[in-house]
């Protein structure tokens, strides 16, 4: 009975052990799947939005840019709170109808406007934590197409910035290179919400990231949509989010094995070999363009003033991205 009873006991302390080691996996989980990115549902608002131009009533969410007469830029925030009269409600809206992503808010700009100038709207936020040096982060937010624009594009950027961009007095596209791209031919539509993802390996002290189209006119690609819509590109925004992750983003990805990049590690030369008419692009560890080369079948490219380090590579055709990867410099 004695016997019985220490099993018993001894069996009960295990399950009580293997319960602990369960919560405390699943809690640091938690801990590690933290959002960095401070309402990014968009749920939380000062009023509800019964009016455009009022991005600033998401909190913690701004518009970088103003107009040539230093008013509040045009970015949009859309909630069900709206009055069903006003522009602004949910799922309707003077953009178009959508249900959001997640709950009952989004927030909207215009990727471009073709109106003889280079006219952008971006949102921007403050991140809750300062990015750590070297480690990487991923991150994900989904778009889907308004109803009052002709066109679709797949051009938008996500920049990550130390200090704070405001007061820009002008529309034009912001002069910085983001560090996440959308996939090239991932069109939103008016109907789906689309994700859009990328992992970024920190440099340090990132505390703030936009979101928008960072591309001139003339670089931008579209593909018309509806063309009863004005000359524009229209899309919502929900559910944005940063974590930290592991490094999966910068790995190799061979998309087609008779492009050849030598020697790795490298000196003061690397080797390009490829099939026809294609481009290299050389980027640091925080996805900033270092050199640009195109060539034919193959190419070689001068890396004397580079410093020794990691440095990652694209090479593309006309048929976008054809091998991405990394080199080390020693």
């Amino acid at each position: 009975m004695v016997q019985t009873n220490s099993v018993a006991n001894t069996n009960s302390s295990t399950m009580r052990k293997q319960i602990c080691v369960i919560i405390l996996m699943l809690t640091c989980r938690i801990c590690d799947a933290q959002n960095l990115v401070p309402n990014g549902d968009f749920e939380q608002y000062s009023l509800c939005p019964d009016f455009p131009a009022n991005l600033a009533l998401a909190l913690f969410w701004f518009n970088p840019s103003t107009n040539v007469q230093n008013v509040s830029g045009t970015s949009d925030y859309y909630n069900a709170c709206a009055n069903d009269f006003y522009p602004m409600n949910v799922p309707g809206s003077f953009t178009g109808y959508q249900v959001p992503h997640s709950d009952s808010a989004y927030a909207g700009i215009l990727l471009f406007e073709h109106l003889g100038v280079n006219y952008r709207e971006y949102i921007e936020v403050q991140i809750t934590s300062t990015l750590t040096s070297n480690t990487c982060y991923h991150f994900e937010m989904y778009i889907s197409l308004g109803d009052i624009g002709k066109y679709t594009t797949d051009d938008i950027g996500i920049y990550f910035s130390d200090t704070v961009v405001s007061n820009i007095n002008n529309y034009a596209p912001l002069p910085f290179i983001p560090q996440i791209n959308n996939v090239t031919g991932n069109y939103p539509d008016t109907t789906n919400w689309l994700l859009v993802q990328g992992d970024y390996l920190a440099t340090g002290n990132e505390n703030y990231l936009i979101i928008g189209n960072f591309k001139d006119d003339f670089s931008i690609d579209t593909l018309l949509y509806n063309s009863q819509g004005y000359n524009a590109s229209y899309i919502y925004i929900d559910d944005v989010s940063l974590i930290l992750t592991p490094c999966t983003g910068i790995e190799e990805q061979n998309l087609n094995s008779n492009i050849k990049i030598y020697p790795n590690p490298l000196s003061d030369i690397l080797n390009i070999k490829a099939w026809g008419f294609s481009e290299i692009i050389l980027y640091d560890v925080a996805a900033r363009k270092l050199l640009q080369q195109k060539f034919t079948n193959s190419t070689t490219v001068n890396t004397e003033q580079l410093a020794k380090g990691l440095y990652l590579y694209e090479v593309r055709n006309k048929n976008g991205l054809c091998k991405k990867g990394k080199v080390v410099k020693e």
